[in-house]
């Protein structure tokens, strides 16, 4: 463990972790619960982000005014996300709030109201966050990738769910979902900021006092598919498309070649993608590769949107700055430029308690060690260009690829996929 920081597992199988930093004000305090989309059931799709919401609404000791209050007189923002693999809570306030803070979260997270009014004020929400994807073609081509990616499974879906098993859930079935998943043994909270450790464990233990034991809940492990696509006809002006892969999960070594790798294609003004695609040709407003990590593993991926009348070059261009870094074709100092990007970014963001409190929390739920800075900065300087080629070859081979894709032109979409596909292709 990193020098500050004391990790603590509680009798019931609860970690509680925190990192002291005693030149803040504040605390960044976050609870994560080894719950997402992966863990549902199909006619239950939707059930974690349900719940998300519904832990606002209040509990058996605070209604949903005291808790929005509360974090109002803290001076703070009560914030929650889910995802695939976790559902999140964390706001940052100051030592002084930090008791009632955990204590309002504890009791929002063991034990929830979940009553009917709630539930079908929070369905119809849910709802209209489901409306605004459909509306919004360059976030829904996501999880139409997904859906081809990982077909037939909980990781492949939407992680809101779809309009019909939202307005499906009932009661009985999200508090059965909550006592499935919200045990002991699935949650961690971890806070980094102005704190004494001993006294956060005390506050915690109190306060998720209640929250029921049981063994990790098991996933099944996520088998991605090769090759395919999928195009959804919309009347809007762009197309819309994602082109994306099986990853690699958090433990895996590699991933630190992977982040280099993602750097040099598309995560930054620097990048090929952006720079080939975007300023050399003025093709696309933006273009962008990412990676997302499970446990086993994960997706690596490109997007951006065109007129259809680029996106046949668009789609060349990825696909020979693709096969050029897979055959090793490095530009000057284009990897320690990279390197650099990379080790800047990670030591900038840890100056945050957020983000210090966001790692700490991320890698006991994943069961990541915990590497000090210098040592991942260490890492990133050992990436070889060769490490990189190496994951080009192993997980961008076009062919293997998946890509959906949104807009008005199927024909278009058909031949802009041949032509990411094809050998010996050329950019016009």
């Amino acid at each position: 463990m990193r020098s500050g920081v004391e990790v603590t597992e509680l009798a019931s199988g609860l970690r509680v972790a925190s990192e002291f930093r005693p030149d803040v004000h504040g605390v960044a305090f976050g609870t994560w619960v080894r719950a997402g989309s992966r863990d549902e059931d199909a006619p239950d799709a939707g059930v974690s982000h349900l719940i998300e919401h519904l832990l606002f609404r209040g509990s058996e000791r605070y209604d949903a005014m005291s808790i929005a209050e509360s974090f109002d007189r803290f001076g703070a923002e009560l914030q929650a996300s889910t995802t695939r693999e976790e559902t999140d809570l964390f706001a940052r306030v100051l030592g002084v709030h930090l008791p009632t803070a955990i204590d309002i979260v504890g009791s929002m997270v063991v034990k929830p109201q979940f009553n009917d009014l709630d539930i079908d004020a929070e369905q119809k929400i849910v709802l209209e966050e489901l409306a605004s994807y459909e509306d919004t073609p360059d976030d829904l081509v996501h999880d139409v990738l997904g859906e081809i990616l990982f077909p037939e499974q909980a990781v492949g879906r939407p992680i809101a769910g779809s309009v019909a098993s939202v307005e499906g859930l009932d009661r009985s079935r999200i508090v059965s979902h909550h006592a499935r998943h919200y045990r002991s043994t699935q949650v961690v909270v971890a806070a980094a900021g102005a704190l004494q450790h001993d006294r956060f464990v005390a506050d915690v233990e109190r306060a998720f006092d209640g929250l029921a034991p049981g063994q990790r809940f098991a996933r099944a492990d996520a088998i991605a598919t090769r090759g395919a696509s999928r195009f959804i006809e919309r009347d809007t002006e762009q197309i819309n498309i994602v082109i994306g892969g099986a990853g690699i999960g958090r433990q895996d070594e590699r991933r630190f070649a992977l982040a280099v790798l993602d750097q040099i294609l598309g995560g930054g003004a620097s990048s090929r993608l952006w720079q080939e695609i975007r300023e050399q040709r003025g093709l696309v407003y933006s273009v962008y590769s990412y990676v997302a990590y499970l446990e086993e593993s994960g997706q690596i991926g490109l997007a951006l949107g065109t007129r259809p009348e680029n996106l046949v070059e668009s789609l060349t261009v990825a696909a020979n700055e693709i096969a050029e870094l897979a055959a090793g074709d490095f530009r000057d100092g284009e990897i320690v430029r990279a390197r650099d990007n990379l080790k800047a970014r990670l030591l900038l963001n840890m100056d945050s308690t957020v983000a210090r409190m966001s790692r700490l929390g991320r890698s006991l739920l994943s069961d990541v060690e915990l590497l000090a800075d210098e040592e991942v900065v260490r890492r990133i300087d050992a990436v070889t260009e060769r490490d990189v080629q190496n994951l080009m070859i192993d997980l961008f081979a076009p062919e293997s690829l998946c890509i959906a894709g949104i807009g008005p032109d199927q024909g278009v979409f058909d031949d802009a996929v041949e032509a990411f596909r094809r050998p010996g292709r050329r950019a016009a």
